[in-house]
């Protein structure tokens, strides 16, 4: 009854404001399950409109700018937290004097527990494109699912049921306006298969025109066995360690190619590596970084700053304030508000987030507590990924 009502509101706007205030100054500023759920039933020309491919990027881009999600995986169970940025009265010289950022508790998400994808404790089989989650597991030919958390939409791709291991990875095309999975078929050393996935279009994986066996692919194809990536600028990266390359991927053209490393960043992999870098997106650039293990509280990142003539730039990040119990580090790239999320895991204590200006070098630093957290070092958060809110339809 309370659905229909609010139908009958929505219906009852029309008559009385021009379509033009409506589409252009209402909808947009609507919460993303209320224009999913109720706005697209109100008309096949509102329904229509919500899912254009413009309204879809503009929203997706006016909310990108203040808000970001953070989803958690402990146990079997799934939570998500929200930190949103609001304009404060007054100044001052500090950058993040007006601006005030507002966290909210940790909510369980209790419809992910269907999902075996996620349910297999391998947070590096999951990747978040523009607010999407692709997530998938490496073995036995395990289910893949697109998921949308703002508006709880899910899909299945196609079961692919090998004896062989399964790489996963997710980009979108700007140019093409698609999104694409795609994946990588390990047969054991003795053979390998590349297939494409275009969501909305496709109804089974495509192969790609690449054949290992015959032609020469510019990276060791050892390489791709790794879910580790980013997808910047229409192109999916990760990392080929044996080679100091960068690979990509074109998600609108399907080719390939690398991107080397500068020698003092490939130097960097030596001497670290005991601790296996990780790519993230910094700024809208492609970074690597390695947590440095003799220096517990520094963190070595290289950014891709200039991608046409390849100038990498070093940034040394030091934690002020270490938690003394501290096991774990990991940068999960930028959020929001221009700062670099990193998060610090830390025995019988929340996770923590400090979110660090790379300009003036201060730290912001906020506790993620579970409801009825209890300081125990079992059951500690496996998975933390960051996406924005987004509306982009998958069914």
């Amino acid at each position: 009854m309370a659905r229909e009502g609010r139908k009958r509101k929505l219906l009852n706007l029309s008559p009385e404001l021009p379509t033009e205030i409506i589409f252009s100054h209402i909808l947009p500023r609507l919460p993303p399950k209320d224009l999913m759920m109720q706005c697209r039933c109100v008309s096949k020309s509102w329904s229509s409109f919500i899912c254009s491919p413009s309204f879809v990027a503009d929203f997706w881009n006016d909310r990108n700018k203040s808000t970001t999600n953070f989803l958690f995986q402990k146990e079997n169970r799934f939570f998500s937290s929200k930190i949103e940025e609001k304009e404060q009265q007054g100044g001052g010289n500090n950058i993040n004097n007006n601006r005030v950022l507002i966290p909210t508790p940790v909510a369980e998400l209790s419809y992910l527990s269907r999902f075996e994808a996620l349910q297999l404790y391998r947070y590096d089989g999951v990747q978040s494109v523009h607010g999407l989650v692709c997530a998938s597991s490496s073995y036995d030919g395990g289910p893949v699912f697109i998921l949308n958390p703002t508006t709880r939409e899910s899909i299945q791709l196609p079961l692919v049921k090998h004896n062989a291991v399964v790489v996963y990875n997710f980009g979108f095309s700007p140019l093409t306006n698609e999104y694409k999975v795609l994946q990588l078929i390990n047969f054991r050393k003795s053979n390998f298969q590349f297939n494409a996935f275009t969501l909305g279009q496709d109804s089974s994986w495509r192969p790609l025109q690449v054949d290992p066996g015959c032609v020469d692919l510019p990276f060791k194809i050892w390489a791709v066995t790794c879910t580790d990536s980013v997808c910047i600028n229409g192109a999916i990266h990760w990392i080929d360690k044996s080679e100091k390359h960068i690979v990509v991927f074109d998600v609108g053209k399907e080719s390939f190619s690398v991107v080397p490393l500068s020698e003092d960043c490939a130097q960097d992999f030596v001497d670290y590596n005991d601790n296996f870098p990780t790519i993230v997106e910094v700024g809208g650039c492609v970074a690597v970084y390695i947590a440095n293990q003799w220096e517990h509280n520094k963190i070595v990142l290289w950014i891709l700053k200039d991608y046409q003539n390849l100038v990498w730039v070093k940034e040394t990040i030091t934690i002020s304030e270490m938690p003394e119990k501290t096991i774990r580090i990991e940068v999960l790239g930028t959020i929001h508000t221009g700062e670099l999320a990193i998060m610090l895991e830390v025995v019988d204590s929340p996770l923590q987030l400090h979110l660090y200006n790379m300009k003036s070098k201060r730290y912001r630093i906020f506790d993620f507590v579970w409801p009825g957290f209890k300081a125990d070092p079992h059951g500690r958060p496996l998975l933390e990924l960051v996406y924005s809110d987004s509306i982009v339809p998958l069914k």
